[in-house]
């Protein structure tokens, strides 16, 4: 598919969805939560956000929370008409593809984060829920969504909703926090990360030798089966 250089756009001709910069000190209080949640859910009946939910983890799971498991079905339609300009272009065997991709700023704010300045200058992202950098190795990032993901994002929704100060001169532990709060926060079983990294590794194996048409769609639900066992309580 051969396309013209004027297809391809800027990333800055995209609207643009953050929950801001602030300076310290900073407190976030629940109405900013539901202020983040009402956003979230405009930005994701955006049709390029189904790149969230192609994402899997935890990105996957707060798209859905805004749009129901009923749009799955939805995602594998095909590309958005902002995948050209604006999405991930990839080369393969002298064809041109594209797909829905999302910026690292979209990222955050899907996640809830907010930007602060520290005393030094620098800014520190405070988020409502892991980022992908803290949710990638951790003892949740099995692979798929198990049920005790779920379990834990559920737990997390409750605190927020019954634990997070409804007064800015309050405290409480409920709030966004750093990316190594919510990797200390998110460690469970030390052995999963270990079972991640050869999962990955056997996939890439299975995907170059033995992966063609219904074969693989078997394999791979056969393997999800014993995955599911492996992890779930």
């Amino acid at each position: 598919m051969a396309v013209p250089p004027s297809a391809r756009r800027p990333l800055s001709e995209l609207r643009t969805y953050s929950l801001g910069y602030f300076r310290p000190p900073f407190k976030a209080v629940y109405a900013d939560y539901i202020t983040y949640e009402q956003y979230r859910h405009e930005f994701m009946k955006e049709d390029r956000a189904r790149a969230a939910l192609l994402r899997g983890g935890i990105l996957w799971r707060l798209a859905l929370h805004s749009l129901g498991f009923d749009i799955l079905p939805s995602v594998l339609i095909g590309i958005s008409q902002d995948a050209v300009p604006f999405g991930q272009m990839l080369s393969l065997n002298g064809e041109t593809h594209f797909d829905d991709d999302l910026s690292e700023e979209e990222v955050d704010f899907i996640c809830g984060t907010y930007y602060v300045y520290t005393n030094n200058g620098c800014i520190e992202k405070l988020s409502w829920w892991p980022r992908p950098q803290a949710w990638a190795g951790s003892g949740l990032d099995v692979g798929f969504w198990s049920s005790r993901c779920e379990d834990w994002f559920q737990k997390r929704l409750e605190n927020i909703r019954q634990g997070v100060s409804r007064r800015r001169d309050s405290s409480d532990n409920n709030g966004p926090v750093n990316n190594t709060r919510w990797k200390q926060g998110l460690k469970f079983n030390a052995a999963t990360k270990k079972f991640k990294k050869n999962l990955d590794t056997a996939c890439s194996n299975f995907l170059a030798t033995k992966a063609s048409g219904k074969s693989l769609f078997c394999r791979l639900l056969y393997t999800s089966d014993i995955f599911s066992a492996f992890t779930d309580d």
